[in-house]
């Protein structure tokens, strides 16, 4: 319309300069019920110029007057969603920055005219989390899966990573279950998973769940070998502990030789062995272990029990004995040779292996066990001063002692009690 009124202006404007320039003169006559109108061409197309482009402005004046009410509003919504976003910005740097009470109020109250309400809610829980307003936080979460239907699984993936953070792991068990049949080699997904049933202590589940979690490699290696260590041990615990030797002979068979041949499990295994079975039967499994593979804890463990058959000091005593031959330098050895000439009552021998274990390394356990003979032998000289420098290494020194996995629980009170 407006292109139209432009070239008739053009055209208009140059008939009036045509008729101008052509000098020619004339007039133009009106007449409508008695009235007469008498004016020249040039001015009669200029009134019509005029005319046109009044119309026009008419017609804008009278569409802006009908459209009033629906422009404003639109104007008001892109006011709204420019605002919104202002916040959303400043509510993220805020929460950023640790003033969780601000970026709450920041994300909260413009998430209704925000064309990404998702991050506002998102946000907005995540700074109620922090204040321990666990209501409000589900609140938000709620509010994020009506908005944002799609976003259910990251909504509620989030609700469970929250709620571990507070330690309702049940509440976030729950969830996480129902997001695992949804997407189970989601990485993330897996590692809160695995956070849950380990606090749980749920090991049976967490044991099932291995084989997936070194699949999408959602640990680094050396941390899913130490899960499945601290798995198996507390399975072998709690077999163990329900239903005794049988159950706990029968849980080790199930692991594999290289399994079977770890140093940690199979320190594990004897221990709980100890209090549920034979003597004899763990000098035995002992004795092939070290055999099979040299260790300084086993070997230190070997000389820390005792059995009422002779028969099996007598054979600790030949085994370590042999072992000197290839590991002469083994503070640990010289130990265990040293607590096994005690109970052998052969007292120089003791003597002479414990303090061949403290040239090598000096340990508490040596300097008790030699404070201990020197005692029994009425040298309370020499006892005191082993005790005093088994005092002095406790206190200012690192005590060279086996190495003890963090997963392993606490040895039976029989073995410890001779081994610190």
């Amino acid at each position: 319309m407006r292109r139209i009124l432009v070239l008739t202006s053009i055209l208009l404007i140059a008939s009036v300069a045509a008729l101008e320039l052509k000098g020619q003169s004339g007039y133009l006559l009106l007449r409508l019920n008695g009235w007469s109108i008498e004016t020249s061409p040039s001015f009669a197309l200029i009134a019509l110029l005029v005319g046109f482009w009044g119309l026009q402005f008419l017609i804008h004046l009278l569409l802006r007057f009908i459209h009033s009410p629906r422009d404003l509003k639109q104007w008001n919504q892109r006011h709204r969603v420019k605002r919104a976003q202002k916040q959303l910005n400043q509510g993220l740097i805020t929460l950023a920055e640790g003033d969780w009470k601000k970026a709450e109020q920041l994300l909260a109250q413009s998430a209704g005219h925000s064309e990404n309400p998702l991050m506002h809610y998102l946000g907005a829980a995540n700074a109620a989390q922090h204040q321990n307003a666990d209501d409000r936080r589900d609140r938000y979460l709620k509010q994020a899966h009506q908005e944002t239907p799609k976003a259910d699984f990251v909504i509620r993936l989030t609700q469970a990573e929250q709620q571990i953070g507070h330690h309702q792991y049940e509440d976030a068990l729950d969830i996480l279950l129902q997001l695992k049949n949804e997407r189970p080699n989601h990485r993330k997904l897996l590692q809160l998973l695995t956070q849950s049933l380990s606090t749980l202590q749920q090991w049976e589940s967490l044991l099932e769940l291995l084989p997936r979690l070194r699949k999408m490699k959602a640990f680094p290696t050396d941390e899913l070998v130490h899960l499945e260590l601290q798995v198996e041990t507390q399975l072998l615990t709690e077999r163990t502990e329900r239903g005794g030797h049988g159950a706990l002979v029968k849980q080790w068979n199930h692991l594999s030789k290289k399994q079977r041949h770890n140093p940690v499990l199979f320190y594990h295994y004897i221990t709980l062995l100890l209090t549920v079975g034979s003597r004899e039967e763990c000098e035995t499994l002992l004795r092939k272990e070290i055999n099979y593979q040299w260790s300084e804890q086993l070997v230190t463990l070997y000389g820390t029990f005792s059995s009422s058959a002779s028969s099996t000091l007598e054979q600790q005593l030949n085994s370590a004995q042999k072992w000197l031959a290839l590991h002469e330098d083994s503070a640990a050895l010289h130990l265990t040779l040293g607590r096994l000439f005690i109970r052998s009552e052969v007292w120089g021998a003791a003597q002479h292996h414990l303090e061949r274990s403290l040239e090598i390394e000096p340990g508490s356990a040596t300097y008790q066990e030699l404070a201990e003979l020197m005692k029994h032998n009425q040298d309370l000289a020499a006892a005191l001063h082993y005790f005093e420098q088994e005092g002095a290494l406790l206190r200012g020194d690192e005590q060279p002692q086996p190495p003890v996995n963090r997963y392993l629980p606490s040895v039976a009170p029989a073995i410890s009690n001779e081994s610190e």
